[in-house]
């Protein structure tokens, strides 16, 4: 093992203590503590298996590995903000749904409350 994979491990190590830190804490509710403690399970697996990702790399033809985990690590990223987007885009739906909801549900109270003035008031 030598220093870059040392460094690599520490950082990979950090991470996942990071995500299961936030996930103890609920900051992260159970779907995105489980994508982000894969992620960083494979991140470390990866600093830790450098060597056969260099043959791997060198089979695929890519000469310098590294370009190779960046464009892994890039694709990942990407589907994770595809997936947050996702999320985020039915939330808003089921928040509009909600507030319209609440705008009825407010409407027929006030309705109510008028008819009740008024039976009062004869």
């Amino acid at each position: 093992m030598n220093k870059v994979q040392l460094i690599t491990i520490m950082f990979a190590s950090l991470f996942l203590i990071q995500v299961i830190y936030y996930s103890t804490r609920n900051k992260l509710r159970d779907k995105q503590a489980f994508l982000w403690f894969l992620l960083a399970v494979i991140g470390l697996f990866i600093a830790i298996f450098l060597e056969p990702l260099n043959k791997v790399a060198a089979v695929l033809g890519v000469s310098y590995m590294p370009t190779l985990i960046f464009t892994i690590a890039f694709l990942v990223v990407l589907n994770a903000l595809i997936y947050q987007s996702i999320t985020l885009s039915d939330h808003q739906e089921k928040i509009k749904t909600l507030v319209q909801e609440i705008a009825y549900i407010k409407h027929e109270l006030q309705n109510d409350q008028r008819k009740e003035e008024k039976d009062e008031s004869c």
